[in-house]
């Protein structure tokens, strides 16, 4: 079953974008950075349900998806946005928006550094990125690889999928982050505690062990900045 039908098959079935302690916790972030009437595009925007909540605050909210009834039902709901594949490029022009909101969005890409690099593009000079990305180091992976266990089993065992592409850690999400012209303002671990489970946000790098995912705050490289990327691009190619 191709991506595009098996997301249409989910939304079709009552799929609904969740807002969670992340996302809650990134539009707090979201809002110490911008003003009313900013303009943002949500990356991913799914049925719309994140979209909704910033348009409700003042901003002008655009979307894309690669879901066509994800995409339907967006609209019904009186959302602006469209149908896009985005390891075929953001639809918009550069500099467009003051945001981009990227939430659950880079594990589900083929090619993550280039549609960062697409997010850096439709931003202006002084916007921000706003990602949720998967910390895959985590205690529980690494148990289950010491014991020979792929960290996929328990998931394709309870949906017969697995929708994430890239293993992320920190230090490759920092380097696709360089390589596609973002300078990272802060990182923050969303928590569970081993014990009794409950969550909390910390921006403290040693709790990352007990993370699932990273909320992180970006923003686009100066030129300078950009011109020394590709010339160690050109180095190493």
């Amino acid at each position: 079953m191709k991506a595009n039908d098996r997301e249409n098959s989910l939304y079709d079935n009552g799929k609904r974008c969740i807002i969670s302690e992340e996302e809650t916790f990134m539009m707090s972030l979201l809002s110490a950075r911008l003003n009313p009437q900013d303009t943002i595009l949500d990356l991913g925007c799914g049925s719309g349900e994140v979209s909704a909540s910033l348009a409700s605050n003042g901003y002008r909210v655009k979307g894309v998806d690669f879901s066509t009834t994800a995409i339907e039902i967006a609209k019904e709901n009186g959302l602006d946005c469209c149908v896009a594949d985005l390891d075929e490029g953001i639809p918009h022009q550069e500099g467009d928006f003051v945001a981009v909101w990227a939430g659950d969005v880079m594990e589900h890409v083929f090619d993550p550094i280039w549609v960062l690099s697409e997010a850096r593009r439709v931003l202006n000079s002084s916007g921000w990125l706003f990602a949720t990305i998967p910390y895959d180091l985590n205690w529980k992976t690494r148990v289950r690889t010491l014991f020979g266990k792929s960290y996929q089993e328990n998931v394709y065992r309870s949906f017969g999928q697995f929708k994430h592409h890239t293993f992320f850690s920190e230090s490759l999400m920092r380097y696709m982050y360089d390589y596609a012209g973002l300078n990272i303002d802060r990182i923050d671990y969303l928590v569970t505690n081993p014990f009794t489970g409950n969550k909390t946000i910390s921006n403290k790098p040693y709790l990352r062990i007990f993370s699932t995912l990273m909320i992180v705050v970006a923003s686009p490289k100066v030129v300078a900045q950009l011109n020394e990327v590709d010339l160690h691009a050109e180095n190493v190619a």
